[in-house]
């Protein structure tokens, strides 16, 4: 079951994406804030907490990868 707490919750994380981290809306932002397009998302089934949890270890999984590929093609240039 979804509470407020959790409706709002959601909705602040994914508003902050959108403001914040250059995300781009899943639906029409029709000149709306984006705490009323985060909750849009959610109420179309689009966004949900399980949804930006996984999007979110996929974003660290890619930022470690490219960060691990940096770190060998610099150690490798030392050789």
């Amino acid at each position: 079951m979804v509470t407020v707490l959790d409706l709002v919750l959601v909705a602040a994380r994914r508003a902050r994406q959108m403001q914040v981290g250059g995300k781009d809306p899943l639906v029409a932002e029709e000149n709306d804030k984006t705490t009323v397009i985060a909750l849009r998302e959610i109420e179309e089934g689009l966004i949900n907490n399980q949804i930006l949890d996984v999007r979110d270890r996929q974003e660290q999984q890619e930022q470690e990868a490219a960060e691990l590929q940096a770190v060998t093609a610099i150690a490798e240039g030392r050789r």
